[in-house]
């Protein structure tokens, strides 16, 4: 991002369930089968860092969860993005939990 963080502009396409990392910048999912992302611990994620996350316009549906149940995103225990359109979000963590700062 700036350089002064380490953070790149990495970017990964994923067709099954995945597990995101401090690596990742951007998960793009292809909506071929229903499946769930799972976002990095919170508490061990530099505070105010965002992931973006986006899905394809295939049939199923993509879960957003946190990496564990003491984590929630906006208060609730997953996000889903939508089958049948292009769907992302922005999400970005507080030290705590993850606030999506951003759905299309």
């Amino acid at each position: 991002m700036s350089g002064v963080d380490n953070i790149s502009f990495t970017q990964r396409i994923v067709s099954a369930a995945t597990t995101m990392t401090a690596n990742d910048y951007h998960v793009h999912a292809v909506a071929s089968s229903a499946y769930a992302i799972t976002l990095p611990d919170s508490e061990s994620t530099v505070p105010g860092r965002p992931y973006y996350i986006t899905k394809d316009g295939g049939a199923n549906a993509i879960t957003i969860t946190p990496f564990d149940g003491a984590d929630t995103i906006n208060g609730a225990a997953t996000l889903v993005l939508a089958s049948g359109a292009f769907h992302g979000a922005v999400l970005v963590n507080t030290g705590d939990v993850w606030i999506a700062v951003a759905l299309y």
